[in-house]
């Protein structure tokens, strides 16, 4: 069976999906942190250790070739051009860079593909350097919003140690809203809020967060009132890492930004009157595939 690898090279993380006959067959998350202490260049030694990783992963999959894409810290990166050859040239991988449309759309056309629900979907997709909030339906996106709201940059802005505490949560949160200024639209009620960050679902599963059976299609089988993800959330988010691991033993690291994920959900959430969340492990990657 031939076997390709896509790799989606974040601000945050690796993800890198083994792929065959237009379908995901595996997937590992490998941390690289390439934004971490970001201003406008991406730090040399973060660039060392993506390319360290990288290594890794061309020696860990067992796999015919690799294609790769990144996103938002190469598109405002001001070595990223420098950064794109260095790596190409250590590892033979060549990322191509995908532009905020690119991005949002292939994400939309991906999640879309096999969702049943006929009117408006809103989707939220929470990465390392930025949140994407966008909403449309089968036809194609009718909104889209690039919001400084990235996992790692909230965590470097807000967070003095572990856990962050309430006091750092209730400023970060404050801020948020700040941010969603330009959001300025009411869903009707019924409304189904995509909650994606690439493993929601199996994290959910694990945390024993309340999920009911809801077929919004075969990638998407589940419906969770936000209220009882409010009420999870802060039940959990100023844990110490030891106890969130417990939460998520499978994949503990995860926990590191899901709280904060979850601020950014409910903060979007409550001031556009969506209800409820369809929790998601769809990718990017679900967009180019057939």
């Amino acid at each position: 069976m031939l076997k390709t690898a896509v790799l989606d090279i974040g601000t945050n993380s690796i993800k890198a999906f083994v792929c065959s006959e237009g379908k995901i067959i595996s997937l590992r998350k490998f941390e690289n942190r390439l934004g971490k202490g970001f201003t406008d260049s991406i730090p040399p030694e973060n660039v060392k250790e993506t390319i360290d990783v990288l290594h890794t992963i061309q020696k860990e999959l067992d796999v015919s070739g690799t294609t790769a894409f990144g996103t938002e810290i190469f598109r405002v990166a001001t070595n990223s051009r420098d950064v794109l050859e260095q790596i190409k040239t250590e590892t033979g991988i060549s990322i191509r860079v995908l532009s905020h449309d690119e991005e949002l759309d292939v994400y939309w056309k991906g999640l879309m593909k096999d969702f049943k629900h006929d009117g408006v979907v809103a989707a939220i997709d929470i990465g390392g350097g930025t949140v994407q909030f966008m909403y449309g339906d089968k036809d194609g996106l009718q909104g889209r919003h690039k919001l400084k709201l990235g996992v790692l940059f909230l965590r470097e802005r807000f967070c003095s140690g572990d856990p962050l505490t309430e006091e750092e949560f209730t400023e970060m949160e404050k801020y948020i809203d700040e941010q969603l200024s330009e959001v300025d639209v009411q869903f009707p009620s019924g409304t189904p809020f995509v909650h994606g960050a690439t493993a929601v679902i199996d994290f959910y599963t694990e945390a024993g967060h309340k999920m009911v059976p809801k077929d919004f299609g075969k990638s998407h089988p589940w419906k969770v009132d936000l209220a009882d993800t409010e009420e999870f959330h802060h039940r959990t988010r100023c844990l110490p890492f030891s106890e969130r691991a417990k939460i998520y033993p499978s994949n503990p690291k995860f926990t590191d930004g899901s709280g904060i994920g979850l601020s950014c959900l409910l903060c979007i959430a409550k001031k556009t009157g969506l209800t409820y969340e369809v929790p998601s492990n769809n990718n990017i990657v679900h967009g180019f595939l057939d």
